[in-house]
C-alpha cells in the first residue's frame, strides 16, 4: 500500500477551518483560530508539520487540502516522489 507525507504549514493557515469540515478526524481547530493537524510532528528543517498517510486516508485528506484557501496542507507521495496536491 502505497504511503503519503502530508505537511502542514501552519504559519501560514488563516483558520478558513476547511480542513476541520471535511476531515474532522485529522484536522480541529485550535482556540488561536488556526487548525491543528492531529498527530502530526513538527519538523524543524522543513518547519512544517508532518504525519505520514496511508492510502485508506489520501482521499479525505486530499479533500481538506483542495479545500484549504491558503494552500498550506501538502501531499507528496513518497515511493515516487511525486507531489500530489
Amino acid at each position: 500500500m502505497a504511503r503519503y507525507l502530508v505537511q502542514y504549514e501552519r504559519k501560514g493557515c488563516i483558520g478558513a477551518a476547511v480542513c476541520a469540515a471535511v476531515n474532522a478526524d485529522d484536522w480541529i481547530m485550535n482556540s488561536d483560530g488556526k487548525a491543528d493537524f492531529v498527530g502530526a510532528v513538527f519538523n524543524e528543517a522543513t518547519q512544517m508539520w508532518e504525519r505520514e498517510i496511508d492510502e485508506s486516508q489520501l482521499e479525505t485528506m486530499k479533500a481538506a487540502a483542495e479545500g484549504c484557501p491558503a494552500i498550506v496542507i501538502h501531499i507528496t507521495n513518497l515511493e515516487t516522489g511525486e507531489k500530489i496536491i
